[in-house]
């Protein structure tokens, strides 16, 4: 077994044996939980850098930001193909005669990393539930369908703020896909896909008009139980919410 298997299964759970009491009012957190730390070398001389040009890219990057109020409006379909396609989806020519391209960079291009989605909010093109997007036809598997209580994302997700968001993109990893290859390293590579895919999805969101938010207060062994994983060969490693945001 590799040492990442038992080091990832301790991290699981949000509240247990080396986890820190994080009170819910912001108020209450210590001065250097807020503060911003920056390396710096004293008197070292420096060079300046010039202002660098605003490209569409540069606005998405600049407009990026978590947020935690929500409308409770559905995400069209339209915009969660949008989301999927450009985050996590297969935007261009092929890596090899099997494999290509994707919108995130990978590890020896193994692609570890599943994305499910949980749609809170229903609409007509897509009612709530579970789905897995399958990235070769750029299409959702239906794992099921039915509404979400709040009671229900309560268990999945601590913060109240997904209560009223439309959709949670949930990532896991398929860690055999790296490590075949790469043995424990391959278990680092995997989280800084997940990472690659994350940013993706807050710059889309960013492009979109969308509020997202990364989601690091979650129940892994509940939302694994939905989707229907065992969560060792497979298991969750990154959560975003999103929807529209509160203005």
């Amino acid at each position: 077994m590799f040492l990442s298997t038992l080091f990832h299964k301790s991290l699981k759970q949000y509240k247990g044996p080396g986890s820190v009491a994080i009170p819910k009012n912001p108020a209450e957190w210590p001065a250097s939980w807020k503060r911003i730390e920056y390396k710096s070398y004293g008197n070292l001389s420096q060079v300046g850098l010039p202002d660098s040009l605003a490209t569409s890219l540069s606005k998405s990057i600049a407009a990026r930001k978590s947020t935690r109020s929500y409308t409770a409006k559905p995400l069209s379909l339209h915009t969660l193909s949008h989301l999927l396609r450009y985050s996590c989806g297969e935007v261009g020519g092929a890596v090899d005669n099997a494999r290509k391209r994707r919108a995130q960079p990978s590890g020896g291009a193994m692609f570890p990393i599943e994305t499910y989605v949980l749609v809170f909010r229903s609409s007509l093109e897509l009612p709530s539930g579970v789905y897995h997007y399958a990235v070769a036809t750029h299409s959702l598997d239906i794992l099921w369908q039915r509404s979400f209580t709040a009671e229900e994302i309560g268990q999945l997700y601590i913060y109240e703020k997904v209560q009223d968001a439309a959709a949670a993109i949930v990532m896991t990893s398929v860690f055999a896909r790296n490590q075949q290859k790469y043995g424990e390293r391959g278990y680092r590579l995997a989280l800084i896909e997940a990472g690659h895919i994350g940013q993706n999805v807050y710059l889309l969101s960013a492009e979109l008009g969308l509020g997202c938010c990364a989601m690091a207060g979650s129940y892994d062994h509940a939302i694994e139980s939905i989707l229907g994983i065992d969560g060792v060969t497979e298991s969750v490693v990154y959560s975003v919410i999103v929807g529209e945001p509160k203005r």
